[in-house]
């Protein structure tokens, strides 16, 4: 028993294809019922009066078929198969009954039931089925006498039960082997037929997917459409506002000017030539309230003159008068701008650039500009230590910056001092309050001229601006 369990953990047993079982049954039966009605003929022409075995396997076969065929119609297709296996295995051998154990060409019909067993039942029912066929001959041999047979010789009981043995074992062997071979093969075909079904649904998912991403993108596209022509339009909208202000900025810096000037005019005439007025003479206060007036007003002239340039490069009006400049004479001009500036102020001023400097093509007025800026700003925030004015020249631009050694920017500041209307928040600037419109002016004043600015500061040691101009090429041409 523990052999067997042993034998049969290690052999697995095939099971048959239910496919291949429906498909086998319906012939099987009809095979059966051909027996059948074979029989049936046979009795009706030979009439075996004193005999009545025949008759019992002629009954006992469409025993059987009426009995599978009814398991088939339930759907239990292996009690119907075990059934055919049966009558076809044992029935030839329960001939020997009725014909006797010589020359019974029935008999060898039990191969069929034996190999049928193999692809019908399972592997290891042809062997079942060869035991029992050999199991019934013997029976039937040793009750030759009970059942009206005669009693062959044991020469011939011996021939044909070694043949019958072989026979049935061959059988089951060959049976056997092509229930492995056809259930591996129909294995096969149904592992790549559900391989198949799988990519095939594998492929109608991707298909799916691949529709509803087409959906989504023309969705996305048609989302993508409305909103291009939105931002088009608030671009339209944002320009011709934008342009709006600038105009209205550069009308109104006009407007505001011309008063100014005036009043400019007429203050710095009282207070430098007095004599315009005659033998009137002014009392000391009323003197320096005119200074005063004429302070406020340069100071006025110069944030209207920052907003007027601002609305002219915000408006693209600004045009640069580009020659091939000197830099030498603007350097000195700042040099001695900035000695006036810081006064009696213990601050050093140094020149870091040394003769001679290329010529660049630039707007001289605007150059003048941005140093002047750069200078008044060292000059507002350094109280102690120096300011410097520096150039050199490169392969392709001369750059030049002002240094000071005053309060500094941090880092996070250091790219929002170059945005409009921006000032850091510092006791200084609280003191020398501005429009924060300067150094936005000078990065674009320098980037028309092709050029670039940028600073390096450490925040309580000082700062570094720095600007680049494009050099004249050789032969005095402009740069492209």
């Amino acid at each position: 028993m523990v052999a067997r369990s042993i034998h049969s953990s290690r052999t697995p047993v095939a099971t048959p294809d239910e496919g291949l079982v429906a498909d086998l049954l319906p012939p099987m039966l009809v095979l059966l019922a051909t027996l059948a009605g074979a029989a049936i003929g046979l009795l009706l022409l030979n009439r075996w009066d004193g005999n009545f075995w025949p008759y019992a396997i002629i009954l006992l076969l469409m025993s059987f078929l009426v009995v599978s065929d009814r398991f088939r119609r339930r759907g239990d297709l292996h009690k119907a198969s075990v059934v055919v296996v049966t009558a076809l295995t044992l029935l030839p051998v329960l001939s020997c009954a009725a014909f006797g154990f010589v020359n019974n060409i029935f008999l060898y019909l039990s191969v069929l039931g034996v190999f049928a067993a193999g692809i019908m039942v399972s592997s290891r029912a042809p062997f079942r089925a060869a035991q029992a066929a050999i199991l019934l001959y013997l029976i039937l041999l040793l009750g030759a006498d009970l059942i009206g047979q005669p009693r062959p010789t044991w020469f011939e009981v011996i021939g044909q039960l070694l043949f019958q043995i072989a026979l049935l074992l061959g059988a089951a062997t060959l049976s056997w082997a092509a229930a492995y071979v056809v259930r591996g093969t129909i294995s096969w075909a149904i592992d790549t037929a559900q391989k198949s079904e799988r990519r095939e649904q594998l492929l109608r998912e991707t298909q799916a997917s691949l529709e509803r991403a087409l959906l989504e993108r023309d969705l996305l596209n048609e989302q993508l459409y409305r909103t291009t022509l939105a931002l088009e339009e608030a671009r339209a909208a944002a320009e011709a506002a934008y342009r709006s202000k600038s105009n209205f900025m550069a009308t109104m810096s006009h407007e505001l000017r011309t008063p100014l000037n005036i009043i400019i005019g007429f203050s710095t005439a009282i207070l430098e030539h007095p004599e315009m007025y005659g033998d009137v003479k002014l009392d000391e206060q009323i003197l320096q309230d005119i200074a005063e007036i004429r302070r406020s007003g340069q100071h006025l002239l110069g944030l209207i003159n920052d907003i007027l340039d601002l609305a002219k490069v915000e408006a693209g009006k600004l045009e640069l008068n580009k020659t091939n400049l000197q830099l030498l004479p603007l350097l000195e001009e700042t040099i001695r701008t900035a000695q006036a500036l810081i006064n009696d102020r213990p601050i050093q001023l140094r020149r870091e650039y040394c003769e001679p400097l290329p010529t660049v093509f630039a707007d001289e007025v605007r150059v003048r500009q941005v140093l002047l800026n750069l200078v008044s700003n060292a000059c507002k925030f350094t109280h102690l230590g120096e300011i410097a004015v520096g150039a050199r020249a490169d392969s392709n631009e001369v750059i030049l910056w002002v240094r000071d050694t005053g309060i500094g920017i941090a880092p996070a500041d250091q790219e929002r001092v170059f945005q409009q209307f921006e000032q850091i928040e510092h006791a200084d600037t609280r003191q020398h309050a501005g429009t924060g419109l300067g150094l936005a002016i000078c990065r674009w004043l320098v980037e028309l001229h092709g050029g670039r600015m940028w600073l390096e500061s450490e925040l309580g040691k000082g700062s570094i601006f720095f600007f680049s101009l494009p050099r004249t090429r050789a032969g005095g041409e402009s740069p492209l």
